[in-house]
């Protein structure tokens, strides 16, 4: 299993370089690098407003990056030109506040993105048959249609059998119809993280998942994302849980001023920080 997981991280997912950003005169980051690899669960720590929260924010493009490059799937999804929103689907995003549609049921919630997708994709091909017939009534040598594999119904079916499969496996299928409203912290942040998972993506980001839970129900979230990191999902988790980052993190990274200022394994970083302002941190929150 170990040289198996070797095997997989050799493959680099997401390549990040020389990344900045800047909120007018205040630069936030200031040219990061990170290659982050298939299978691979990266923990980032740091102080509040070091620049944490806004590099997961740029790496999907969230906040366009004020210089620097994203290469996922060969593509440099920083530069403006590409279709953020196609390369998106493909990296999930939970957040520190759930960011669930309070007007829709927990399931809704859970198939709106695949449902969306899927939708338009056919829509799209429809679209372009529609042109394809019509160019084909002057030509000699017709054109063939696209294939039409799925059908709206079809989509939304398979959307809702995915999102019922996804609750019974956090052990919630019963608030399927349910909204948000009604749920606990740790339960809402369990239905972000499954409707993150909905889309199928080579890559999660989450972005100090348990910040905002009461004490009691920081566990519940943290042993679905172990559960999570044992089934080989790359991960990129900023978080605060230091216990967390050593227990199921690869690598951990520590930034401060809008840099990685040290990384490594959490044996070497939290049993041997090198770095002053780490040494200086880790008494601190340890």
């Amino acid at each position: 299993m170990i040289m198996e997981k070797e095997m997989a991280l050799n493959k680099t997912v997401l390549s990040v370089r020389g990344l900045t950003k800047k909120f007018g005169n205040l630069e936030v980051l200031r040219g990061v690098d990170l290659d982050i690899r298939d299978g691979e669960q990266i923990a980032i720590i740091g102080p509040s407003g070091c620049g944490k929260s806004t590099f997961l924010r740029c790496i999907n493009c969230m906040e366009d990056p004020s210089g620097g490059s994203i290469i996922f799937d060969g593509v440099d999804i920083a530069d403006m030109s590409v279709n953020i929103n196609k390369h998106r689907e493909h990296i999930g995003m939970v957040f520190q506040q759930f960011n669930l549609f309070n007007n829709k049921t927990v399931k809704e919630n859970i198939m709106l993105a695949p449902v969306y997708v899927g939708v338009r994709d056919l829509r799209a091909k429809k679209r372009k048959n529609f042109f394809i017939r019509l160019a084909n009534l002057f030509k000699k040598e017709k054109k063939a249609l696209l294939p039409l594999e799925t059908t709206e119904a079809e989509i939304k079916a398979k959307a809702e059998e995915n999102a019922m499969s996804l609750l019974r496996r956090i052990g919630l299928e019963e608030k399927a119809n349910v909204y948000p409203s009604t749920l606990s912290g740790g339960q809402k942040q369990r239905i972000a993280i499954v409707r993150a998972l909905a889309m199928n993506p080579e890559v999660i980001l989450f972005d100090e998942p348990t910040s905002a839970l009461d004490p009691e129900m920081v566990g519940e979230v943290l042993d679905l994302m172990k559960q999570l990191a044992k089934e080989g999902m790359t991960m990129v988790i900023v978080t605060h849980e230091m216990g967390f980052a050593r227990e199921v993190a690869d690598r951990v990274l520590f930034m401060d001023e809008g840099k990685i200022k040290e990384e490594g394994s959490p044996a070497e970083l939290f049993g041997n920080p090198k770095d002053a302002r780490l040494k200086d941190f880790l008494s601190k929150v340890l």
